[in-house]
């Protein structure tokens, strides 16, 4: 598979790991054999006929590291394996001053991948489409879900102002529709018993401040102001009083049966309504600086078909899930026909409105790979190199770039498949001949041949 790997010995290929097999060779061509090591005869083999500038490194520092042959973004500071094909690392030296940082802008250096040089009438047949990493606005939609619940700020606790015993329950069913003012029960208190005869006292005696503060005391008891007048009509004692619906709404919890007691501190209903909801939704963390109170929302349920709710971000929670990582973000809706009910699935699409300008490149001038994503960099008139990138948001056909470009750089968006698999190939071989693509004196075209200063170099004619 390998013939450039040629052994003295029986063994395994370094490159493939497959048995060597026995073959003779002419004399003159094993001393040659013997006299180049397995990544010399790879780099004459891949290179044969053509010129190649030595490295000037001399005197520079070098630091030792560990790559893979077929993959040269793969740099370890520790022998190892390679993670993407399984090879083993190969040791390597790099100048010091690539390994501790290579170029002042934010692209990835060590390793960094050839240069590839296409001809102007190749890059027209491959059709390649050159692209600016420009400041965009990526305001693309979040779509998520949620479920509806009550509007909790229109939610009335039903409390008793004193102690007393459940006489007669009115409503007794959670769902039960009701209005302000409706009776919800009617029970028993020694308490607003003792209250209503100290009124009655203060009428019968005719003292005005008397009256004024037993009737203020009956009121605070939230005796309802017709029983206060039926009793200053009637002059006697109402045993039982109603406890009154403090809004219109539904029952949405009730706790308490006829005959229990009851004491100021228990919650005896829950009154919801119906013409707000909220609707709860999460939002990846990735994505949590686009959503923003005011935003638009529209949401649609199964319960509702074809109909699309409109409502706003009312509240983005300040903590994120420990679990999930997502961001509670809670959205209102108007609910006035009563379509809308609590604990309903929805489908949300957020809006977002100010988005910041991000540096972003066409989402077509990615190209995937293992551990991150890359793009092909024109960085002259025909000439390319594959730059390793770190992707943020992706919206409106744009993805955005976190790390690896700068502005005003032109991608490849269109036709840039051959030229990296070229550059891979390239820097393959250059990690098998023990050089690296800023080594070399010459770039390679996307057909394989190498280009230099002379055009006709390592031909006879």
């Amino acid at each position: 598979m390998h013939p450039q790997i040629v052994e003295e010995e029986p063994g395994s290929c370094p490159i493939c790991g497959m048995d060597l097999v026995e073959k003779e060779f002419p004399a003159e061509q094993t001393e040659q054999a013997a006299e180049s090591s397995p990544e010399s005869s790879a780099n004459e083999d891949a290179h044969a006929g053509h010129d190649h500038a030595q490295a000037s490194g001399d005197g520079d520092e070098t630091v030792t590291r560990w790559t893979c042959p077929m993959h040269p973004q793969i740099v370890e500071e520790e022998p190892g394996s390679c993670p993407i094909c399984g090879m083993d690392l190969v040791e390597k030296d790099y100048p010091a001053s690539e390994v501790a940082g290579g170029e002042s802008d934010s692209r990835q250096q060590v390793p960094s991948y050839p240069s590839v040089s296409v001809d102007p009438i190749t890059v027209r047949h491959m059709n390649v489409v050159i692209s600016e990493a420009a400041e965009r606005q990526l305001a693309g939609e979040i779509r998520t879900v949620g479920t509806v619940g009550y509007d909790e700020d229109q939610l009335a606790h039903v409390h008793p102002r004193a102690e007393g015993w459940v006489e007669t329950l009115e409503v007794a069913s959670i769902g039960a529709t009701v209005k302000r003012g409706d009776v919800l029960l009617e029970y028993y208190s020694p308490d607003i018993v003792a209250a209503q005869q100290d009124y009655l006292v203060a009428l019968r005696r005719g003292m005005d401040d008397l009256i004024e503060s037993s009737r203020a005391r009956l009121e605070l008891l939230n005796v309802p102001q017709v029983t206060i007048d039926r009793i200053r009509q009637q002059r006697q004692v109402t045993r039982t009083i109603p406890l009154l619906a403090p809004q219109d709404g539904y029952i949405a919890e009730i706790d308490l049966r006829e005959g229990m007691y009851i004491r100021p501190d228990m919650e005896l209903y829950t009154i919801a309504r119906r013409d707000r909801v909220w609707v709860n939704v999460d939002v990846l963390e990735r994505r949590m600086q686009a959503v923003g109170e005011g935003q638009t929302a529209r949401m649609r349920v199964d319960g509702v078909p074809g109909r699309e709710f409109k409502g706003t971000v009312d509240f983005v929670y300040p903590e994120l899930d420990p679990q999930s990582r997502t961001l509670r973000v809670r959205l209102v809706f108007d609910n006035e026909e009563g379509l809308l009910r609590p604990n309903q699935f929805a489908e949300v699409t957020l809006s977002p409105a100010n988005a910041p300008e991000v540096l972003a490149v066409p989402s077509t001038a990615l190209i995937p790979a293992p551990g991150g994503a890359r793009v092909v960099v024109r960085t002259g008139e025909g000439r390319f190199r594959p730059v390793a990138v770190e992707t943020g948001v992706e919206a409106g056909g744009y993805t955005e770039i976190v790390s690896g470009l700068d502005a005003g750089d032109q991608v490849v968006a269109s036709g840039q498949f051959l030229i990296d698999s070229e550059s891979s190939i390239q820097a393959a071989f250059s990690r098998l001949s023990g050089s690296t693509g800023s080594e070399t004196a010459k770039e390679t075209d996307a057909s394989g041949n190498g280009q230099s200063g002379d055009p006709h170099a390592g031909h006879q004619h």
